[in-house]
Parts: C-alpha cells; structure tokens; sequence
C-alpha cells in the first residue's frame, strides 16, 4: 500500500478530536508492535510513556544515546525503564564515540554545517539503523512549539525511515503537559527542566534558559540560526509529494478515513 499525504488528511481531522490517549490506543490497535514512542526523555516524551504505560500499551521507547547526554537524561531513561512495566526501552547508539568521531572529524558542532552532520552521525544515523523494525513512530511534538511545528498534523510521512509519524499532542499547551504532571506524582521528569532547560539535548550544544527568552533559546546557542536536529522529518521541511510503502494489512486503517 503505497501512502502520501494527502491519504492522511481524512485519518488526522478524525483523530485530532480525540485525546492523546485515545490518539495511543489508535496507533497501538493499528500497528501493534510495529508501532514505538520516540523519546529523548524530555517532559513531552516523558508524558507520552506515562499515559501509554497506564494505557497498558505495550510500546518499545526508543532513545538515542548520542554519547554526550546529560546524566541526568541516561537517569531519566532509567527511572522511566524501571517503572513502566508495560514498555520497553530501547537504546541506540552512535557507531563511533564522540571521541573517535572528534579525532577523526574534527570538532563537527562549532560551525553551521558541522552541526548539521553530527546531529546526523549522532542522532539520526542511529535511528535509521533500525529502519524496517517499525511502521509507525509516535513523538510528542506539539504546535505551540511554533516554527514549522505550527502546523503539524496528528499524522505525517517520514520517508527517510518509511514510517508514519503520529503526533498524539497536536493540540497540546505547554500548560497541558505541566497539568498532566501535576495531576500525576509519577510522571518521571528530567532534572534538568527545573535547572533552567526548557528543551535538552547534548551538553555541549544545550544551556539553561532565562526566563525572558524563547524556550529553544538555550539549543546550539553559538550557531545563529539553528533550531533543531533534524530528526523530526517535520523539521527538515519535506517535499508535500512524499509517500511511504506500507504493508496493505493496515489499508481499513486509511480506508474512507478510517471509518471501515
């Protein structure tokens, strides 16, 4: 079953006034295990894992170790791994160190181009190596996040990996995550978000944040003008006449909006 874009709109409008829970459930039904969370243990992820994981939604969770994260993030990924029983944690790794990458490379992160492949080479590269396990990848983007974030839909197409992206938290505040940890104690939070980072990646490329400034103010902070990674295929700005090969047993799932 060949898919593009325009297949997905009918499925996003109906999936859009559901909750993200119900968002979960949908992606769970439809891919089963072939379905993961992507998460970088950030709040947004570290949501998405509670309420899956409450959901009893079985998802693999899988988190690249860039090899220069925070500690408090390689905890973060432990506490969430030790306490939802219902999911499965899933760590990828980098093929070089950043130590071998750096003697071999050079510093990459200290000019425009240079963040740009090694956000590839530590990040994405990894998640590609387990292109074919998964149909489907679910994250915890958000349109109040703005920039080409602004208009996501629930579902989109990444070609480079041949899945579909489901974004439960479309329509998700800032103020509805923090209500959501508020509500529930055992939602595993990332130190780092009360030490000033809004928004966390490797340490040497993320800062604190003061409270006047935007809340991605403090990522790559010496490179004027980049904003993300570039794992998200919605940050990279892809083609509208991109499409995926899925396998036809989820064609009722597309079918008429999904209403077969």
């Amino acid at each position: 079953m060949r898919l593009g874009r325009r297949d997905l709109e009918a499925v996003s409008r109906r999936l859009e006034v559901l909750s993200p829970v119900e968002i979960l459930t949908w992606a769970h039904a439809t891919f089963g295990t072939r379905a993961a969370i992507l998460s970088s243990m950030q709040r947004a992820g570290s949501v998405l894992c509670h309420m899956s994981d409450r959901a009893e939604l079985g998802f693999d969770v899988l988190f690249v170790d860039t090899g220069v994260l925070h500690r408090e993030t390689l905890d973060t990924r432990d506490e969430v791994a030790r306490t939802h029983p219902h999911l499965r944690v899933v760590t990828l790794s980098p093929a070089r160190s950043f130590a071998d990458q750096t003697r071999d490379l050079g510093l990459l992160y200290v000019s425009r181009e240079g963040q740009e492949r090694c956000c590839d080479l530590r990040k994405s590269a990894p998640l590609r190596g387990v292109r074919g396990r998964y149909d489907a990848l679910v994250s915890g983007l958000r349109r109040g996040e703005g920039g080409a974030r602004a208009s996501i839909q629930v579902l989109d197409l990444d070609a480079e990996l041949g899945v579909l992206r489901v974004h439960p938290f479309v329509r998700f505040t800032g103020s509805d995550l923090e209500a959501y940890v508020a509500a529930h104690a055992d939602v595993v939070i990332n130190p780092l978000h009360a030490m000033g980072f809004p928004t966390i990646g490797c340490f040497p490329c993320t800062t604190p944040v003061r409270p006047d400034e935007p809340e991605r103010a403090g990522r790559w902070r010496h490179l004027a003008g980049v904003d993300y990674c570039g794992i998200n295929p919605t940050d990279r700005g892809q083609g509208v006449e991109v499409s995926i090969e899925l396998d036809d047993r989820y064609a009722p799932a597309f079918a008429d909006g999904g209403n077969r």
